[in-house]
């Protein structure tokens, strides 16, 4: 017997794919969809090296990945990092640093999740191992020395996903970013902070984020933000710099997301906050030739349904934006909030133009 649809069935599914929160974006697609490239991994990997070539692994990753085994999931992503590796070296002089580095990046996340696959071989960890030594990385394999991780170019320590005990990423539903960052978005979570400081506990935190993106209706492949700050200005690795991030509707392409725990409406940020957000903004700027300009804040946004990053914590983005010290600010007296009927709103023309 065919099991018919009945409009309270339609309009459940429909309710369920409205449900939003501060973070929405609108469903993520999967990446592989229309994808024509070839289905056996060995005819892919014996053409030649090429971006047509790479953009291919990429896709079968995404597609096929998760349902392959271990030995051509790894063989896959050698490939694809040792084929950035590659085009690092020919490519020296010939492209910006800022290209280069995010090719780095993106190599050296493949590399790692071949280090961190227990079901890889000997051989593949070898050739991982050898790829990170070329690219100045180190990866040991053990949480405990993985705890802070410094960017290239970067005095930062950052709080690794090995070490706050992030869940499996689904790349599915999830797209390969494609170079250059240019812009930043400031966030908060908009969820009531834990009283407990330890690192653990904001670890804890921190899982629950994930989670929670993790389990949306529209399906997230992870964390949407690639940053998130606690209130003692720790510095947390979220989405990997491999992936687009989730966290501005439709806005996501070549936008690095910055999150900073707690409700701004509510609170206000810690100094400690917001000196870390400081740093940060200042490091990812640096390293990707992003102007003050294109530094803003969720609500900003013409697509974006929401309040975050809070009354609380938005002046101090503004202030950053146009060329101030924001750390220093806490000392003093804050800025003042801005008030909701005095923000400035994105509105529509009839041609379908922003302003």
């Amino acid at each position: 017997m065919r099991r018919t649809t009945t409009p309270r069935h339609l309009a459940g599914i429909v309710l369920a794919l409205l449900i939003s929160a501060c973070t929405a974006t609108g469903p993520s697609h999967d990446p592989a969809m229309g994808y024509s490239g070839p289905v056996s991994l060995s005819a892919l990997m014996s053409r030649p090296l090429s971006w047509d070539k790479l953009d291919d692994l990429e896709t079968w990753l995404d597609r096929y990945g998760a349902s392959a085994g271990p030995r051509e999931r790894n063989d896959a992503r050698l490939a694809l990092a040792d084929g950035r590796e590659s085009f690092v070296r020919q490519d020296q002089g010939k492209v910006s640093g800022a290209v280069l580095a995010m090719r780095r990046t993106a190599a050296k996340s493949d590399y790692q999740l071949v280090l961190s696959d227990g079901s890889a071989s000997s051989a593949q960890r070898a050739r991982a191992q050898h790829g990170m030594a070329r690219l100045g990385g180190v990866y040991t394999g053990s949480p405990k020395a993985a705890s802070a991780k410094t960017q290239a170019g970067s005095s930062l320590s950052i709080i690794t996903r090995a070490t706050w005990g992030a869940a499996p990423e689904n790349p599915r539903y999830m797209s390969r970013h494609q170079a250059p960052w240019n812009r930043i978005t400031v966030h908060h979570t908009a969820m009531p902070i834990g009283s407990a400081t330890s690192l653990s506990a904001r670890a804890a935190e921190m899982r629950m984020i994930q989670r929670s993106h993790l389990n949306k209706p529209e399906g997230w492949g992870d964390i949407g933000y690639e940053f998130v700050i606690d209130p003692e200005g720790r510095i947390f690795e979220g989405r990997r710099l491999a992936w687009r991030g989730a966290h501005v509707a439709g806005m996501n392409d070549h936008n690095l997301g910055v999150c900073l725990m707690g409700n701004f409406d509510v609170i206000r940020p810690t100094a400690a906050a917001i000196a870390s957000l400081e740093r940060l903004l200042d490091d990812l700027r640096a390293q990707n030739g992003i102007a003050r300009s294109s530094v803003t804040w969720h609500r900003n946004w013409p697509s974006a349904n929401t309040e975050c990053p809070g009354d609380n914590l938005e002046p101090y983005v503004r202030r950053y934006r146009d060329g101030l010290t924001i750390g220093s600010a806490m000392k003093a007296k804050p800025p003042a909030a801005v008030a909701s009927a005095a923000r400035p709103r994105w509105t529509r023309t009839s041609g379908g133009s922003v302003r």
